[in-house]
This record gives C-alpha cells, sequence and structure tokens, in this order.
C-alpha cells in the first residue's frame, strides 16, 4: 500500500468506473436534518439494492429492469431531487471507503462535500458525506482535476450501498472477461 492510499483511508476493494455524480461543498460539522419519511426511503432503497444487486447475478436483464422500475417509480413520486436529475458521467475510482472522481473545479484537502452518486444499472441514488484528501491535474484532456475523497464515518447504510456497487461492478467485469476467453 502506497502513502497515498493510506492517506485516502481506502483500504477496501475498488475499481475504476463511471458514475453519474454531483457534488457541493458543506460545513464540516453541520447536520443534514432527514425526515423519518426519508431514513425509511434510505434504508427501503439499500434493501431494494441489495435484493437487486442479487437479481443481477441471477440475471442481468431482471436486474436490470428491477433497476429501471426503480428509478421509475423514484422520478414518478417526485422522491428524487432535481439535483439527481441533473448528474453528469464522471469517471470515478470508489470503494467503500472513499471515492476519487474528475472535476472540473478544485477542492482543497480538508474540505467537507456531500456527494449524489447514481450507481447503475441498479438505478440506487447514495448521497454520501466525504472529507476531500488530496486534488491534482486529472491525467487527461477530459477534466481539470482529480479528487480524492474518503468518506465520513456514521453512514454505514450508505457506504453498505456504495460496497453492493463495487462488487455488482466486479462480478460484471468478471462475467465479461469469462466470456471474451
Amino acid at each position: 500500500m502506497t502513502d497515498l492510499e493510506e492517506d485516502c483511508g481506502r483500504g477496501f476493494f475498488r475499481i475504476d468506473d463511471e458514475i453519474r455524480l454531483s457534488w457541493i461543498k458543506v460545513e464540516p460539522n453541520s447536520v443534514r436534518t432527514t425526515s423519518d419519511k426519508e431514513n425509511e426511503l434510505q434504508s427501503l432503497n439499500t434493501d431494494l439494492h441489495n435484493l437487486i444487486s442479487t437479481a443481477f447475478g441471477d440475471s442481468a436483464v431482471l436486474g436490470e429492469a428491477l433497476g429501471l422500475l426503480n428509478r421509475k417509480i423514484e422520478l414518478l413520486t417526485g422522491e428524487e431531487s432535481g439535483a439527481t436529475l441533473d448528474l453528469k458521467a464522471v469517471p470515478v475510482n470508489v470503494s467503500g471507503s472513499g471515492v476519487a472522481f474528475a472535476s472540473e473545479e478544485p477542492l482543497t484537502h480538508g474540505e467537507t462535500i456531500e456527494l449524489t452518486m447514481l450507481l447503475l444499472p441498479v438505478n440506487a441514488t447514495a448521497r454520501v458525506r466525504a472529507t476531500v484528501v488530496t486534488c491534482s491535474a486529472y491525467p487527461e484532456d477530459d477534466w481539470t482535476y482529480w479528487v480524492r475523497s474518503k468518506f465520513e464515518p456514521k453512514q454505514e447504510v450508505i457506504t453498505e450501498q456504495i460496497v453492493q456497487h463495487v462488487n455488482l461492478r466486479q462480478m460484471q467485469n468478471l462475467a465479461s472477461r469469462n466470456k471474451g476467453s
């Protein structure tokens, strides 16, 4: 493990991916108030995400169909915030403990951000707080900055959803490689 990996606290398995993502700066100690309804929806989304991931293991078509149905319900019931409708596809390196992502705007070490991610193909929305660890030049011309962040503690439900996403994408990558062999 390199010093950078240790600094990022990214001890979990990680994958390169492209995720629909947006972020905003937030005050470090600010508390996001969530209603009982939001808490229940978040819990239901996590349970549904786990079940859809399991269905994906049995049938990719069934898993994707359930994910799309879940997304459609969110859109029709208005449970989807306006911010998640405008999420831009962004290159990321994601794990259960943090995410590195491409950005057009620089961030500084120690800043607190709230990330909103649409985890495909299950179509689950995850909103998680993170602390910026580093920000450097992006290695390609498509973006300007590469921001590395570490998820804040006490977000186990959300980070478990992200771990499920990482596991699902890894299974898909392995299945693709096996088909090509």
